[in-house]
């Protein structure tokens, strides 16, 4: 049952929604617009569902002892006695016309025929199964049974359609894990989702909840039906029939070549099956386990890392295009070194922040491990600068604290403060639903930076970029379509990196500090039919922008065209000031350094069962674990990403194996396995289960 509350959840996120995005004029205007839509929607799927209900039950006999009105009396009978059936072929529909949009979107309209055909086989072997149980055991128990296996696998198709619309890739059972663990700032998330996708979202979640309560009225008075054996056997006849074709042909044509050829609903099921994450041997080492040698005396620049989140590189000015969007980002490049062929190691905030800050790679997978607070804090940057140089460190970001238990991960990577949209305490300068203001972290961190005379390290995690893309009122009015608003607010950013840079200057730190500027992933907007970061091997999720200036440490103009990841800053940074790395037993390099031709730069998604591989000079693999499949793209002759090359056999095999091994063992064990809670920075409880379920509670009252 409990997927089936998802349902009235969904329902409720558009009202979320759209409380929290618009206002009341904007939603009032919106509500208009889409008013006729929200009727016809409504009569179409009333018809179809009369029209399923008729085909489904013309051998049933309609019990009259109803006090309805003759026509709703018949309606109703009509699907009440087949509710399993409709629910079948409602789930059904989704998933035919969610991939059919996607195919349209894609441009792969004409492999739709081979993406629908295991969809067609199992629903309908599905039903065949559900109503032979309802014929041979004519008890209740056994109708409520079908008709909530019915209600589970229409519940599924919904969700799956909702996420193919908006995202363009499948939704698993693990990308569900934020409803769990943190529900409010997921359905937040969601609702905020299911606004920039209006109509998809009336034509899902009306429906879905017309079904629920027509689910809860069959469930508590269900209406058996009287089978015509004759007409039964027939609508099981042509049922096998299409399900045993559809499968015959997909043997012998396939799905297509692309995960949207295999049915959710099974591919669902086998992913609760994958091997826990806790079989992996790897341990992180903690902060009095690694010592980094100085190469001579120690260079004792201030570190400033700005973290900008979701920025697509080819949005900002460093890409080359003409894009006046990032002009002090392209003019801080040209001032020191830009990294031209940068990208994610994992394309997630929390596993991105660990990369960066500890030099290692995180768990590749959908856990939160980063943040489940350590025994000990990890070997990083902090860490080392701190025990060796004696260097504060702060961690300042524009998003609230709570979010993916960001304390614990700071606190795991050893720094000594930290600082989120919760302590500025101004209602009035947040933006939506997980950023505020950016602008207004600099008086704070200013505050900070000039307690005492001590070097320094300063990350800023800018999360304004972060969907849905709002800026503050005073910087102007928001854009309507959401590429533009996302392109606002890169701007925006750009805006505040240009004014930390003044603040620097004005505290007279600039020419004696790294200003160093990083994205931890990029975002897609319908590049190869794709939304979004978390399962897409595209460079327009994959590929940062990365650039930094170090006066007199690094020539003007310097620029680094090989591959690199988001586990080379630690390296690099420390290489700037005078560490020996290579000892250090970092999994990144320094990038200003001399890089191994044969490296290989390791990437994926946030999902284990989504796609990974790696970068190798002008080349990127990609291992897709659904079909055991690996293409090569040439990132020199195409560097769109348009046309993939298969490989010979044998190569893909060895590559495939490489990939899965190296996802494996990044899987890190954890210090501690038992549940418990923690105090962090004097003012944010930490509470953790295991691995996977973590929260985080502000705790306002308690004073600096």
């Amino acid at each position: 049952m409990l997927l089936l509350l998802l349902i009235r959840a969904n329902n409720a996120i558009v009202l979320c929604g759209f409380v929290h995005i618009y206002t009341r004029t904007e939603f009032l205007a919106y509500a208009k617009k889409l008013r006729c839509t929200c009727v016809k929607t409504y009569c179409f799927w009333a018809t179809l569902l009369i029209l399923l209900a008729t085909v489904n039950t013309a051998e049933s006999q309609i019990s009259t002892n109803t006090r309805l009105a003759p026509t709703a009396r018949c309606i109703y009978g009509f699907l009440a006695s087949r509710a399993y059936s409709v629910l079948v072929f409602a789930a059904l529909f989704c998933v035919l016309a969610s991939k059919l949009f996607q195919g349209h979107r894609a441009g792969r309209v004409t492999e739709y025929f081979r993406w629908v055909l295991s969809d067609v086989s199992f629903l309908l072997f599905a039903e065949i199964v559900l109503a032979f149980a309802c014929f041979r055991w004519r008890r209740k128990w056994v109708f409520r049974t079908a008709t909530v296996a019915a209600a589970v696998a229409c519940t599924w198709s919904v969700i799956y359609a909702g996420y193919l619309i908006r995202m363009g890739t499948e939704v698993l059972p693990r990308v569900l894990l934020p409803l769990v663990r943190d529900p409010v700032n997921a359905l937040l998330m969601i609702g905020a989702n299911l606004v920039k996708a209006p109509v998809a979202s009336i034509l899902l979640l009306g429906p879905s909840l017309v079904a629920l309560v027509f689910l809860f009225c069959v469930l508590a008075r269900p209406v058996l039906p009287v089978y015509d054996r004759r007409r039964f056997g027939i609508r099981i006849g042509v049922c096998l029939a299409v399900a045993v074709a559809a499968t015959f042909v997909r043997a012998f044509v396939g799905g297509g070549g692309s995960a949207y050829g295999r049915s959710p609903h099974i591919r669902a099921v086998m992913s609760l099956f994958h091997p826990r994450l806790e079989e992996s041997r790897r341990r992180i080492p903690y902060l009095d386990q690694v010592q980094a040698p100085l190469r001579g005396d120690p260079v004792k620049h201030n570190l400033v890392v700005l973290v900008l989140e979701g920025v697509q590189y080819a949005y900002t000015s460093l890409a080359g295009i003409e894009n006046a969007l990032t002009p002090h980002l392209s003019s801080l490049a040209t001032q020191g070194a830009q990294f031209t062929n940068a990208r994610s190691s994992v394309t997630h905030t929390t596993k991105a922040l660990f990369a960066f800050l500890s030099g290692r790679f995180p768990s590749a997978s959908e856990d939160l491990a980063e943040a489940v607070p350590a025994v000990r804090q990890y070997a990083g940057l902090a860490t080392i600068l701190h025990r060796q140089l004696g260097y504060r460190t702060a961690f300042f970001q524009s998003a609230k604290g709570e979010f993916e238990s960001r304390p614990g991960l700071v606190h795991n990577l050893g720094f000594d403060k930290f600082w989120a949209r919760d302590d500025l305490n101004d209602p009035n300068s947040y933006i939506a639903y997980l950023a505020c203001d950016e602008f207004a972290m600099l008086e704070p961190m200013s505050e900070w930076i000039q307690q005492n005379k001590q070097p320094f390290l300063l990350v800023v995690l800018c999360s304004v970029t972060h969907d849905p893309y709002d800026v503050p009122q005073w910087y102007g009015e928001p854009a309507k379509e959401p590429v533009e608003r996302y392109r606002q607010t890169i701007q925006y950013t750009d805006g505040f990196i240009r004014e930390l840079d003044a603040k620097l200057t004005e505290l007279s730190l600039a020419d004696n500090t790294i200003l160093c500027v990083v994205g931890d992933h990029g975002e897609a907007f319908g590049e190869h039919g794709l939304s979004g970061h978390d399962q897409i091997p595209y460079d327009e999720a994959l590929r940062i922008p990365f650039c930094l200036r170090a006066t007199s440490l690094v020539a003007p103009g310097t620029k680094v065209t090989q591959p690199v990841s988001s586990i080379d800053l630690t390296p690099t940074l420390l290489g700037l000031l005078g560490f020996e790395t290579g000892g250090a037993g970092f999994d990144g390099v320094d990038a200003l350094g001399v890089i191994p031709q044969e490296r290989r730069a390791y990437f994926c998604g946030w999902v284990r069962e989504g796609p990974s591989g790696f970068v190798a000079g002008d080349s990127k693999y990609v291992y897709d674990p659904a079909d055991k499949s690996v293409c090569l793209y040439d990132l020199l002759a195409d560097p769109g990403e348009l046309v993939s090359i298969t490989l010979p056999a044998a190569q893909a095999q060895e590559i495939g194996d490489s990939i899965v091994s190296w996802r494996k063992s990044t899987v890190f064990r954890l210090s501690r396995r038992e549940p418990g809670k923690e105090t962090l920075f004097r003012r944010w409880e930490v509470r953790w289960t295991n691995r996977l379920f973590l929260s985080t509670r502000y705790l306002a009252e308690i004073a600096d």
